[in-house]
């Protein structure tokens, strides 16, 4: 049976017009002719299978839902526009792409817990009182405190964020843009079926979507109460912003630890020694970045001292002391396609798959990855000799056998 290539060009059309793009984006996104597209939205010409799943993709769809076979996608564009106009300013093309695709990766993470026979959590709640409307340095580093201790951390470092606070927030991460006058550093949204869920925009440096996580975790934890949607981006509300700049620099690096570390080390007179910030760093697990902003903020450097700092390799300094370089000081750094998903979101797939309720390319196609992916993921690789001689060795330790 031939395709009706005119009903599949207008699904395309459609499709493309939900997410809010130009033709000239969507060509510019997937490495296509623009006229080409024009050529496929208008039934000239039928379009290839590489380019309909690199469409699905950037769209957030499957490729049925695409080509107008079945049609789940109305609800969610409502939805999306109540998204888009939470910003503050008119979102770029492409930040509204990277919202339309979250939302179909949060309506996939619904389906899935249905999948395997649970039931989805709903709204979200704070378990912390909110912030009060103009609160300020110190309220926020009060505030800041008590989450550490809510999520366990009272003053030590945080060596994951992203999975720390994983079973209470579901985050992505995901292409918003690199424009940031236009495009979101991330946002937070309280999901009627699904909780609270944080984007990260990916597009960034790791060191500011770690930051940008610690700054929307103040939103989930402390605006949620009265919002459902913060698109944190210029033109925003001016208190709650920088609140949640002020929580996310005690979060990472509290103020108390930093000064009893400093403390520890002896090196009051050397705080703007590199060799004395890089051990600090260590000691925090943050960026370079973002230890030089908290000795900033708190008074330890001045505006001279910082921008002498600021000049220095840290990732070669960090060699030479002996220690792993942070990729956040690297600048260039790639994540790999299933660290853009909550491990949450992943598990579910797993057992999904595992219980046949989807196929491993069902999968893919709903993360928007390839099967390969999904395989890697399934995968339980056999431990090698030396890795068995360490459990062994453990094992006669503590006379198991």
């Amino acid at each position: 049976m031939k395709p009706d290539l005119e009903a599949w060009g207008r699904a395309l059309a459609r499709a493309r017009e939900r997410v809010g793009l130009s033709q000239e984006a969507v060509a510019r996104a997937i490495g296509t002719n623009r006229v080409l597209l024009s050529y496929y939205e208008s039934g000239q010409r039928q379009p290839p299978l590489a380019l309909v799943m690199a469409l699905a993709r950037l769209y957030g769809m499957s490729t049925d839902e695409l080509l107008g076979r079945t049609d789940r996608g109305s609800e969610t564009a409502e939805e999306a526009e109540l998204l888009y106009r939470a910003a503050p300013v008119r979102l770029s093309q492409q930040s509204r792409a990277g919202i339309y695709r979250f939302l179909r990766l949060v309506g996939a993470y619904v389906e899935l817990i249905r999948e395997v026979g649970g039931e989805p959590p709903g709204r979200g709640a704070s378990p912390l009182a909110p912030a009060a409307p103009q609160a300020g340095r110190r309220e926020a580093k009060r505030l800041a405190r008590e989450f550490r201790r809510y999520v366990g951390l009272d003053a030590g470092p945080i060596d994951d964020l992203f999975r720390l606070v994983d079973e209470e927030v579901l985050i992505f991460r995901l292409a918003l843009g690199v424009d940031l006058d236009r495009a979101p550093s991330g946002f937070f949204y309280n999901h009627p079926q699904a909780g609270f869920c944080i984007v990260v925009n990916s597009d960034m440096t790791l060191g500011r979507q770690v930051f940008t996580l610690a700054h929307e975790l103040a939103h989930a934890f402390f605006h949620s109460q009265n919002r459902d949607v913060v698109i944190s981006m210029p033109g925003g509300r001016v208190d709650p912003e920088r609140f949640a700049d002020m929580f996310a620099g005690e979060l990472l690096v509290p103020e108390d630890a930093l000064r009893g570390a400093i403390d520890d080390l002896q090196a009051w007179e050397r705080v703007a020694d590199p060799i004395v910030v890089i051990h600090l760093q260590r000691h925090f697990g943050v960026s370079y970045a973002a230890l030089l902003v908290r000795l900033r903020q708190e008074g330890f450097l001045g505006q001279t001292e910082y921008d002498a700092l600021a000049g220095i390799s840290s990732s070669t300094l960090a060699r030479h002391l002996g220690y792993p370089v942070n990729p956040a000081d690297l600048g260039e750094y790639r994540l790999a396609p299933l660290d853009r998903f909550p491990d949450r979101m992943l598990r579910l797939v797993r057992v999904a798959v595992e219980q046949e309720k989807v196929t491993l390319g069902d999968a893919a196609e709903t993360l928007g990855v390839g099967v390969e992916d999904i395989r890697l993921l399934l995968d339980l690789p056999d431990a090698g000799p030396a890795e068995r001689r360490v459990i062994e060795d453990l094992e006669n330790a503590v006379h198991l056998v």
